[in-house]
């Protein structure tokens, strides 16, 4: 599946840089009170959703070293994620910028210099590199949206296109039996193995792959809904 999939979208390295780009820009040019603001993330302001971003670049780091151990014990990601935007609320949003952006910037640079089909040692077990980099960059999109980064006009097209080209190939790689076809509104239509369907267009089947999608926005019926909650193959704070 890695392989096909790696074949299918190409590596997603330059994706992901260009993310990190656009976030940066943002960032370097946000006052305190922006840094403050709070976001789609419950509970977290921009500042700790940038703190999220460097400890998920420590753990890419990590995982470049096969060395996961070295980021201690914790019950599950979500735990890691709480646990490690904690570790960082002393900071100021200048300390926290500067450790996601070196952090960022190395990552970047050490699996643009890899091979995709190269795998990496991930607390998931072995993972393309090519393909990893497309779920950090859909993890950052995502993020940027949260703490509302503008995505200029020039941008948009193309960053829908990549964003639903990976999160179809997220729901396909789970194997939940979901497909996901062209539906004749334009958009796409998602069936399960019992028949029940969802009519949406591709921004919202991005949004409900990494939960974002407001399920009274598109269903009203539980089994659709249910459909829904299968969907979030991508799911971060």
């Amino acid at each position: 599946m890695q392989r096909k999939g790696l074949a299918r979208l190409g590596s997603g390295v330059a994706v992901l840089a260009d993310e990190g780009r656009h976030l940066r820009a943002w960032l370097t040019a946000a006052d305190a009170a922006a840094w403050r603001r709070p976001t789609r993330c419950a509970e977290w302001n921009v500042q700790d959703v940038v703190a999220h971003l460097a400890s998920g670049e420590l753990y890419n780091q990590a995982c470049l070293r096969d060395d996961i151990a070295s980021l201690g014990e914790w019950a599950d990601d979500e735990a890691y994620n709480v646990g490690q935007v904690e570790m960082r609320r002393h900071l100021s949003h200048l300390d926290v910028f500067a450790e996601w952006d070196e952090r960022h910037r190395d990552v970047v640079a050490a699996w643009g210099a890899m091979d995709p089909a190269d795998p990496l040692t991930t607390s998931w077990g072995p993972y393309l590199v090519g393909l990893q980099a497309w779920h950090i960059a859909s993890e950052y999109a995502t993020h940027a949206d949260d703490i509302g980064v503008p995505v200029p006009a020039e941008r948009t097209a193309a960053r829908l296109d990549w964003r639903f080209a990976f999160s179809r190939y997220a729901v396909e790689e789970c194997e939940l039996g979901i497909t996901v076809e062209p539906a004749e509104s334009g958009g796409v239509l998602v069936r399960d193995a019992a028949a029940t369907e969802l009519d949406l267009t591709r921004e919202q089947f991005v949004a409900a792959v990494s939960a974002r999608l407001p399920y009274d926005s598109v269903a009203d019926d539980p089994a659709a809904r249910a459909l829904l909650r299968r969907m979030k193959v991508l799911v971060g704070p």
